[in-house]
């Protein structure tokens, strides 16, 4: 490779490495008063709520000393075990003919290690089989509440079906508001908008007809905040802007209330004192930035929603602690630096300039990881992740020991640099090639079968694994080729001496 096209080259690949150095890492406040904020991939990507300490996109909200609440939604037709044995047991004491029929009202689930128990008609038939509808309500409903939490973008807020027809959610205590997050956010239903003289008269203010939605008067609902006072935001259709002129004409003369609902679930009401003649209109009240917005989503994800959707109970919340302590994600950045130091340190001091060609690689390996971490949705930083991704760094670092050593014992005999490089890395392909391929196996099996704090650790394992072995048998390779075309002292680039042969 010419000196020019590799000198051309190594300034592409080192603004590429730039480019995602800065995508991937840096954070900053700009605009007027510093109110917008350019978030990194790494301060974006979900982290688990056990490491504690403030961090990610809301680290400024507060200290975030780790740990959160969590609690588990019971669709309508789904109890718990215990529920279902308190209530008996109650039955029981006042009558055995009640206890008997509620008994035979319900059926234990046995694929949730009898957790749960169905509701014959509602969620199963006579013999325990989970009806069809029932099972295809409950994916929808469960869609939907992952979506409302994935918009808080909160940092380990995570939803997951728990014994099948069950959904247990987590927030982080870094929120103020989680319980209101948690009980709004079970909501499931159609939004409406009713007025009347009272809650009970309310009839439905858009009148809405068999063809038609919500959506077809109301646009979306979102929140903000002007003067330190917090609002959720209604935006209209002209058709709506229109009902909602029509509802409110005599306002003025007595005031209209409107009652905003999900499903048959009051959520607010506002009274309204003169005629509403705009696109949009603004409710305020109590709210924080944090319940406007978790209200506003609410509503906005119930604009499309059916009005016989799956309703949920919810169980009760438990506050759990911060299993590794506040302090874990600073260590982990500091543990980070100090191996990534070290290794950067012994590539230097034995390889010289060559060590550049493996720095290159190596943070080409460790964005792609934080890429995929903040891509892939059950994948999120924990000490174990952490970990699987410091054993494929290490993976990493001894392959390229091993194609360079490979390399330099080739060029101590005498080749060319081209040649030494061609046949080191010739020696030792399919080695290297065999153990990443066996490893990354055994650790996507291993994800497959595990529990969840595993699985994630194993799949992330099992991608760096991946990651590593194209880092160490191409990426480095091309690296090197590129670097090495700038220098015409090709044995000095990589610190590597030809044996010496004394004349007997």
């Amino acid at each position: 490779m010419g000196k020019t096209k590799s000198v051309i080259l190594l300034i592409v690949y080192t603004l590429v490495i730039a480019v995602l150095c800065f995508i991937c890492t840096v954070s900053f406040s700009y605009g007027p008063d510093n109110m917008q904020t350019f978030s990194s991939v790494m301060r974006m990507m979900e982290k688990d709520a056990d490491l504690g300490l403030a961090y990610g996109a809301n680290a400024d909200a507060g200290a975030y000393i780790g740990g959160g609440y969590s609690a588990v939604y019971y669709p309508d037709g789904v109890i718990s075990a215990k529920e279902y044995e308190d209530n008996l047991a109650g039955l029981r004491e006042t009558s055995e003919e009640d206890a008997a029929e509620y008994a035979a009202q319900y059926v234990r689930y046995p694929d949730a290690s009898g957790a749960i128990y169905l509701e014959i008609g509602k969620a199963c038939d006579e013999n325990g089989v989970v009806d069809a509808s029932f099972a295809e309500d409950f994916s929808e409903a469960v869609d939907t509440i992952m979506e409302r939490y994935s918009r808080l973008r909160e940092d380990g807020a995570r939803v997951e079906i728990a014994d099948n027809y069950t959904v247990r959610v987590f927030l982080p205590a870094m929120m103020d508001s989680e319980y209101v997050a948690i009980n709004r956010f079970s909501y499931m239903g159609e939004m409406s908008i009713r007025t009347g003289a009272s809650e009970e008269e309310a009839t439905d203010l858009f009148g809405i007809r068999s063809d038609e939605t919500i959506a077809d008067y109301v646009t979306n609902v979102t929140s903000g905040t002007t003067a330190g006072t917090s609002f959720v935001e209604f935006h209209f259709t002209e058709a709506g802007q229109a009902a909602m002129n029509t509802a409110t004409a005599g306002a003025a003369e007595t005031a209209v209330t409107l009652y905003f609902y999900i499903g048959d679930s009051l959520i607010m009401n506002l009274s309204v004192a003169e005629q509403m003649t705009e696109s949009s209109i603004y409710v305020t009240g109590s709210y924080t930035a944090e319940t406007a917005a978790v209200t506003a989503t609410l509503f906005d994800t119930a604009l499309d929603a059916s009005s016989d959707s799956l309703s949920f109970t919810v169980g009760d919340a438990f506050f759990h602690e911060a299993l590794y302590g506040g302090e874990t994600v600073v260590m982990l950045y500091i543990a980070f630096g100090v191996l990534f130091v070290a290794m950067m340190a012994f590539f230097f001091i034995r390889y010289r300039r060559l060590g550049f060609v493996h720095l290159y690689t190596f943070l080409l390996f460790t964005f792609a990881m934080i890429l995929c971490g903040w891509a892939i949705d059950f994948v999120y930083l924990s000490v174990e992740s952490f970990l699987a991704f410091l054993l494929a760094g290490v993976l990493l670092c001894a392959s390229n020991i091993v194609t360079f050593e490979a390399a330099r014992k080739e060029y101590a005999l005498g080749k060319t640099m081209a040649s030494s490089v061609k046949t080191g890395y010739r020696k030792c392909f399919w080695k290297l090639f065999d153990l990443h391929i066996v490893l990354a196996v055994i650790a996507f099996l291993v994800s497959a079968i595990a529990i969840e704090a595993l699985q994630v650790a194993a799949f992330v394992l099992g991608l760096a694994v991946v990651f590593s072995g194209i880092g160490s048998l191409l990426v480095n390779r091309f690296g090197w080729a590129v670097m090495m075309g700038t220098t015409k002292r090709q044995g000095a680039f990589c610190n590597f001496k030809r044996e010496e042969v004394e004349d007997e």
